[in-house]
């Protein structure tokens, strides 16, 4: 019996083999045995173009079309006229939508991102990346049609990382200032598009070799520039920790020294009044920040903490009351109240308070609004029982909250974004449903909600502008007609 079996199995595998041979014969018989070294481009895929790492920042330039009407409408930077995320607009918009939802005006096709629009002088400005040129592109269009007017842009390679773009331009009469994915500043004419100057953050104020010299965050530049009665305020880290720029001739007017290398975060520079005086908060990674932002110091550094410096931080600094602000971290790290003190000897800032994001209030993403006494915020996947909630608290207590939307109410990952005029909110979805809500001092009520788009990644900050909602999913910028017929 065992003889058999072993007899058995080397029949079986002489057969194999010899099948085997016969199958490699058959495929070869009729082919050379020339072998011929991979050439790239032989199997249809693009030839490989070696770029040099030199980037010439608005290199190029594209008139596309003309304008062709000025409407009314303003939203010129990040979080509106006055920072806080709320339309100051008084024209009147609709309590109700029919079946088809609110009207889509125009829509047009972007590259992966989650950069935001603002909106002045009836232009919607927009920062893109082109994948097929390799391009940041500075967009314009006008807010009536969606026609493209023009596109100032640079080749700069980028590897897909969550997208491309994510900032807002910063936008006046005279002046448009954006900041690319890499850290490049353009300073464009709004109207025609002319280049009139920029900066390569990475160059000018990294540090080599150093990883707290580093200016570019891990998922690209999220901070949205400021400009502040004609100067652009940037804080790139590295070698500066903030500074000036006269928006008409291109020159460094103030730069505050980063004696502890505190480094560019994807938050943005909010001003405040403290203590009476002006001043430029930013939540850099490291340490929060105030920067004079008036009078014969400004630039001069007014105050620092290093208690409270979370890996990352995507939401910018709230004003609370009583000289205290709130600071976000993403990824759980929750939030903290910084109480700002001064005296004869000058500021001083102390963290009084610290949470995670399952004990108290946060935002991974989006910065929360505050409405009278109350900030609304959606919280994050990773905040326990509230998690992906819309969520309100009061300002003087950022751990107890007074409502909030239900764990029947979620709202997909808890990142998209929401904005206010009057007493509503609208609230979009990760997906691109879009919630209109009427707000009750401190709760809210549903009126209307519509999915606007088959969308993806929802994330990029909203904009009213007139009668118009500017929205955004991953590839797609949408104009809706909000107005009241």
């Amino acid at each position: 019996m065992f003889s058999f079996r072993n007899n058995y199995k080397i029949i079986i595998g002489v057969v194999t083999g010899l099948f085997l041979l016969l199958l490699l014969w058959w495929l070869i018989k009729d082919q050379p045995f020339n072998l011929i070294a991979r050439v790239p481009g032989m199997d249809n895929r693009p030839k490989k173009v070696e770029r040099p790492d030199t980037v010439i920042i608005g290199e190029h330039f594209d008139t596309l079309g003309r304008m062709d009407e000025v409407i009314a409408g303003d939203w010129p930077r990040f979080r509106g006229i006055d920072f806080d995320n709320i339309s100051k607009d008084q024209t009147p918009l609709a309590e109700s939508w029919d079946s088809s939802g609110p009207a889509i005006i125009w829509r047009t096709t972007l590259g992966e991102g989650y950069a935001g629009p603002a909106v002045h002088n009836g232009r919607v400005y927009l920062l893109d990346y082109n994948e097929k040129k390799k391009a940041d592109m500075l967009r314009c269009f006008s807010l009536k049609s969606g026609t493209e007017l023009w596109r100032r842009w640079y080749n700069v390679e980028l590897k897909r990382n969550h997208g491309y773009s994510r900032t807002i331009p910063a936008v006046t009469d005279k002046y448009l200032v954006s900041i690319g994915p890499r850290s490049h500043v353009m300073c464009l004419d709004p109207l025609n598009g002319n280049l009139l100057w920029s900066i390569d953050l990475e160059k000018q104020y990294g540090i080599p070799g150093k990883e707290k010299g580093k200016i570019t965050p891990d998922f690209y530049s999220g901070q949205c520039p400021l400009i502040d009665k004609d100067i652009a305020v940037i804080a790139p880290g590295g070698k500066a920790l903030m500074i000036g720029v006269n928006c008409a001739t291109g020159k460094v007017l103030w730069k505050t020294q980063n004696t502890d290398t505190l480094r560019m975060s994807h938050g943005s520079i909010i001003p405040m009044i403290i203590h009476g005086k002006r001043m430029y908060v930013y939540n850099a990674v490291g340490g929060v920040v105030g920067i004079s932002a008036e009078g014969e110091d400004i630039g001069k550094l007014l105050w620092k903490t290093t208690e409270w410096s979370p890996a990352t931080t995507a939401a910018s600094p709230l004003l609370l009351d009583n000289d205290e602000i709130a600071v976000f971290g993403s990824y759980g790290a929750g939030g903290a109240k910084i109480k700002i003190n001064s005296d004869a000897s000058g500021y001083t800032a102390i963290v009084v308070e610290q949470h995670k994001a399952t004990s108290g209030i946060a935002s991974d993403q989006q910065t929360p609004v505050i409405i009278g006494d109350f900030i609304w915020t959606l919280m994050p996947e990773n905040a326990g029982a509230l998690k992906k909630q819309l969520v309100c608290y009061q300002k003087s207590d950022l751990l107890t909250p007074v409502w909030s939307s239900g764990k029947e109410n979620r709202f997909g990952r808890g990142l998209g974004p929401y904005i206010v005029s009057g007493d509503k909110m609208y609230l979009l979805d990760d997906d691109g449903k879009l919630y209109l809500y009427k707000i009750l001092k401190n709760s809210v009520t549903l009126m209307e909600s519509h999915k606007v788009l088959n969308g993806i990644e929802a994330w990029g900050p909203m904009a009213i502008a007139g009668n118009y909602l500017i929205m955004r999913d991953a590839r797609n910028l949408l104009c809706l007609n909000i107005g009241k017929i």
